[in-house]
């Protein structure tokens, strides 16, 4: 499989990197003879040094610029934690990189379109003139707002600040939402940033539960929300702050399926289970609050539970 990509090309690059690390978690998977998160929780920098695809760098990595795509981005900043020992282990840390990988076109295609709203409704009901009224001014550029919440250290929330640099015309900002700030959170955005320094400015991590989360919706702004295994009833209510939120976007991979199927038919749930009767209860719901609902998954050689509610609003 891995001989058959072009190391090369832009994509190339970025498959054979992905392969590599999922290659590597369904060998350590296989060779305890069962499927387990468990099983890869093993800090990044030792999930390197046992990995027959995977080489830590001998130097310090310099720092990127705005242009660069984001397989670099992404090889980049994988290869400064596994330098510098930082505390995330090889499952979150493939979990997150494929959960961005797997949603942010959807994601950022759909606020891209809100965005061209906002400038349209700009264009027609604010025109801004110079002195003389004869130029035009640019319309001030439009902050994408990524909430991560339960985000734990937020590694998720972060990559969509990295992997997207401030455009003429967009910002992405993103916000870690949970009930507290762990260590690791710091050390990894510092590492981060490193490499990716445009960050610093835009991540900000607000320590509250999400019922204290206070969000203000502006004119020049979209939100997008993004849960990463948020448990049990956790996901039902980041779906509540997404709608509640007005977020153009929302990804949601849930976890710990236990007592959120109620409220769904029996005969879905003894045909299908409770995981997907707890999944189609949430789509429901998405899509009674005018959202298009649609799933996608990451391999399961990371997670057995990867499946990922993507909703979009209608535009």
């Amino acid at each position: 499989m891995l001989d058959a990509i072009h190391p090369t090309s832009r994509r190339g690059r970025i498959i054979l990197l992905r392969t590599r690390i999922v290659l590597t978690l369904k060998d350590l998977s296989y060779s305890q003879k069962k499927y387990s998160t468990s099983d890869n929780r093993t800090r990044i920098k030792n999930f390197y040094q046992e990995s027959d695809h995977l080489v830590i760098p001998q130097r310090q990595p310099h720092p990127l610029t705005p242009s660069a795509n984001t397989d670099l981005i992404l090889k980049t900043i994988m290869d400064n934690f596994a330098l510098n020992d930082a505390p995330i282990d090889a499952k979150e840390m493939a979990e997150s990189m494929e959960v961005y990988l797997r949603t942010r076109k959807r994601l950022l295609g759909i606020a891209n379109k809100r965005i061209a709203k906002i400038s349209k409704d700009s264009d027609e009901n604010k025109k801004i003139y110079s002195n003389d009224s004869s130029e035009k001014k640019d319309n001030p550029a439009v902050n994408v707002h990524v909430y991560d919440l339960c985000a734990g250290h937020g590694f998720t929330g972060m990559l969509f600040a990295a992997c997207n640099p401030p455009l003429k015309g967009r910002i992405v900002k993103t916000f870690l939402v949970d009930i507290e700030e762990p260590p690791s959170h710091t050390i990894l955005k510092e590492l981060i940033a490193e490499v990716c320094p445009w960050i610093k400015d835009n991540v900000q991590f607000n320590v509250c539960s999400l019922e204290e989360l206070n969000t203000e919706v502006t004119k020049d702004s979209c939100s997008i929300v993004i849960a990463t295994h948020a448990c049990g009833k956790l996901t039902d209510q980041v779906l509540n702050e997404a709608v509640r939120m007005d977020a153009c976007a929302i990804a949601a991979m849930p976890c710990c399926y236990t007592g959120t199927d109620k409220g769904t038919p029996y005969g879905i749930k003894r045909a299908l289970g409770v995981a997907w009767a707890a999944d189609i209860r949430r789509t429901q719901f998405l899509d009674s609050n005018k959202y298009h609902v649609d799933y996608s998954t990451i391999p399961v050689e990371i997670t057995p539970l990867n499946r990922i509610i993507m909703a979009e609003e209608r535009l």
